[in-house]
C-alpha cells in the first residue's frame, strides 16, 4: 500500500479494514470468478471503447484487490451522514452512499437522486461517486479502489452493477463496456455508478453501519 494512502483518513480505514477482512475478501473475489456472468436488465448496449480508455476493462477481480467487504461481527461503526443528499435514496443506496463517505474522505461530491431516462437515479437506486483529479494517476486509482470496495460489498448492499471508465461490473459477473456517448461524464471517467436493488424506502427508524443496517 502506497505511503501517502496511508498518510490520510482513507488509508487509515482502509489499512483496518483490510487488515481484519482480507480473507473475507479473497472468498468473496473467488466465488465470483465461478459465478455466472449476468448483467443488468436495463444496461446499455456493449461497445468499442472510446479512443481514452485502455485495450480492455479491469477484471472485476482486480478492483476487488483493491478493498474487501467489512465483517460487521469485528468491525461495525456507526455511519453518519454523509456527502450524499439522501433525499429520494432507498436504504441500500443510502448506506452505500455513507460508507463511502465515511471510508474515502477525499471524496466531496456525491450525487443521487435526479430525473433521468432510465430508472436508477429517479428511483433512488444509484449513486454518482464524483472523482477528483480522475485523468490523474491518483484519481484513477481512487476510482478503483472505490469501485473495487462497492463490488466487494455486492451482497451486503444489493448492488446491482458498477459504471466506472466505460465498463460496466455486474454485481456478480464479468465487465463489459457500455456504449461511447460521447463525453467523459456520460462515459464514466469523471464519476463511478453505483446502483442498488434499494431495498425500500427510509422510514427514519434506519440505523446505518459500517457492516449492518438495522430497520
Amino acid at each position: 500500500m502506497p505511503a501517502n494512502l496511508l498518510a490520510n483518513g482513507r488509508g487509515r480505514w482502509m489499512a483496518v479494514a483490510a487488515s481484519l477482512v482480507i480473507s473475507a475478501g479473497m472468498f468473496y473475489a473467488q466465488d465470483t470468478e465461478r459465478a455466472t456472468p449476468a448483467a443488468p436488465a436495463s444496461a446499455p448496449p456493449a461497445a468499442a471503447p472510446s479512443s481514452a480508455m485502455a485495450a480492455a476493462p479491469p477484471p472485476a477481480a482486480e478492483l476487488l484487490a483493491a478493498s474487501a467487504p467489512v465483517d460487521s461481527r469485528v468491525f461495525d461503526l456507526s455511519l453518519p451522514r454523509g456527502v450524499a443528499p439522501e433525499q429520494g435514496l432507498q436504504v441500500k443506496t443510502i448506506w452505500a452512499a455513507r460508507a463511502i463517505s465515511m471510508m474515502f474522505p477525499e471524496i466531496t461530491t456525491i450525487g443521487g437522486y435526479r430525473q433521468d431516462p432510465l430508472k436508477w437515479h429517479p428511483n433512488g437506486l444509484a449513486i454518482d461517486v464524483m472523482i477528483p483529479n480522475y485523468h490523474s494517476k491518483d484519481g484513477i486509482d481512487l476510482g478503483n479502489q472505490i469501485a473495487g470496495y462497492a463490488l466487494a460489498n455486492a451482497k451486503r448492499w444489493g448492488v446491482l452493477h458498477v459504471i466506472w471508465r466505460q465498463a460496466i461490473y455486474p454485481g456478480i459477473g464479468a465487465p463489459s463496456w457500455t456504449a461511447d456517448y460521447g463525453n467523459e461524464t456520460a462515459n464514466h471517467f469523471d464519476h463511478v455508478h453505483i446502483a442498488t436493488n434499494g431495498g425500500g424506502y427510509p422510514t427514519g427508524r434506519e440505523s446505518y453501519f459500517i457492516g449492518s443496517m438495522q430497520r
